[in-house]
């Protein structure tokens, strides 16, 4: 791109006017003022939390290379993913713990023929599962959810028939697919092991993108209310922590944090958490939700803060783990056991390396994120294989560097 294009009127005509949509998509009331008193009774403060004694937390995320190779026609995609556990120590805040889980490692090679490509990646899915995709299908409760939205049930090979399954050249959708897909295939492992944390966090939110629609899904929303399933009963808590709220005017909301909590205009609010209320649940909306669907089905959302560095983020909680452990019969024994929950996951924010955000997630990170030298190692290694297979190493391409795009 030419450097001077930011000179030109054209340019900053075109920026004008975004800026000036922004602005008045911003400035439009988000909170209505009859609901400001019901906010701010909703609005709950938890304590800074440095002792725990008995406390277990594990995190899961993923990455990979999509597509790691192109080879003639074809593209082979490669998706990890890896959990990490850790238990609380006087001296040293998060010790990790050996979890037996070993590391998701899996690739996939897909053609442009439809047929083999769809059988191709269904055997990736349940690889990367660790178990049938019928049978996740089966064992989820996502069908249910997806019932009571669309009024009408599916039966589970129906649903498997009606999976989305990307074409081979589309690198953004299968991306998303075979990543989340590893994700909660290693949370489904952890689950299963020796192990058991008290808190299972993952780095994304429990919405449900294809739940609204009458028969397709995607794989990984099965396998992410599986999981749910799973934790539930298991009594663990298995928790998506987004960055991104998605959510309008989060200053107004902020200014009703201090105000509640007593704090000076213009001083950062933390450790503070509100339940995003529902009508069936609570007897009122939140006008910011107006449009969204947050909650999704089948979970509680909350807004939080743990430290006034970090931004707000949201938490999905699986619905059904609400009502049997998180709900009392008051709202201040539910409020109760929120705030432990709140304050238990605040112990584990406080690495100098992740401040304001739960270690166990940015450990898993950190192990599961590919470096360039591991992209190339293992391009290297699978043209090696396929050499002494007699292929051509040069029918192997890395699409991103032959075209430019690295």
């Amino acid at each position: 791109m030419k450097f001077d294009l930011h000179l030109r009127s054209q340019v900053r005509d075109q920026l004008k006017t975004l800026a000036s949509e922004m602005q008045a998509w911003q400035a439009q009331p988000r909170i209505q003022q009859d609901e400001v008193e019901q906010l701010k009774a909703a609005i709950a403060t938890f304590s800074h939390t440095t002792d725990r004694e008995t406390l277990t937390l594990a995190g899961v995320d993923g990455s990979g290379d999509f597509p790691l190779l192109s080879y003639a026609d074809s593209f082979v995609y490669l998706a990890v993913a890896q959990g990490t556990a850790y238990q609380a120590d006087r001296l040293c805040g998060l010790r990790e713990v050996a979890i037996a889980a070993e590391p998701i490692f899996q690739t996939v090679w897909l053609t442009e023929d439809n047929i083999m490509s769809d059988q191709a990646l269904d055997r990736a899915f349940g690889e990367l599962a660790g178990m049938e995709p019928l049978a996740a299908i089966q064992a989820s409760d996502y069908r249910t959810l997806k019932a009571q939205v669309v009024g009408k049930r599916l039966n589970p090979d129906q649903l498997l028939a009606e999976l989305i399954r990307p074409n081979a050249s589309d690198t953004g959708n299968l991306a998303i697919q075979l990543r989340s897909t590893a994700e909660f295939g290693a949370a489904l492992r952890l689950l299963e092991g020796e192990v058991l944390p008290q808190y299972l966090l993952v780095d994304t939110t429990f919405s449900l993108p294809l739940v609204t629609n009458a028969a397709n899904s995607l794989f990984y929303e099965h396998l992410k209310r599986l999981c749910c399933v799973r934790a539930r009963s298991q009594g663990v808590g298995f928790f998506a922590l987004s960055k991104s709220h998605g959510l309008p005017a989060m200053e107004v909301l902020e200014d009703l944090v201090r105000e509640v909590q007593g704090r000076e205009p213009g001083q950062a609010a933390e450790h503070w958490y509100l339940r995003i209320p529902e009508q069936v649940r609570d007897g009122w909306e939140l006008s910011l939700t107006e449009g969204r669907r947050i909650p999704p089905p089948g979970v509680v959302s909350y807004l939080v803060r743990f430290h006034r560095t970090t931004p707000v983020m949201r938490l999905d909680m699986d619905l059904g783990y609400w009502q049997t452990v998180v709900k009392g019969a008051t709202e201040e024994e539910t409020r109760s056991r929120e705030c432990k929950i709140f304050e238990d996951l605040d112990y584990a924010c406080h690495d100098q390396r992740v401040y304001g955000y739960p270690y166990p997630i940015k450990a898993a990170h950190g192990r599961a994120s590919l470096t360039q030298a591991e992209r190339v190692a293992f391009r290297k290694q699978l043209v090696a294989e396929a050499v002494k297979q007699g292929m051509s190493p040069a029918l192997f391409r890395d699409p991103s560097q032959a075209t430019g795009h690295r």
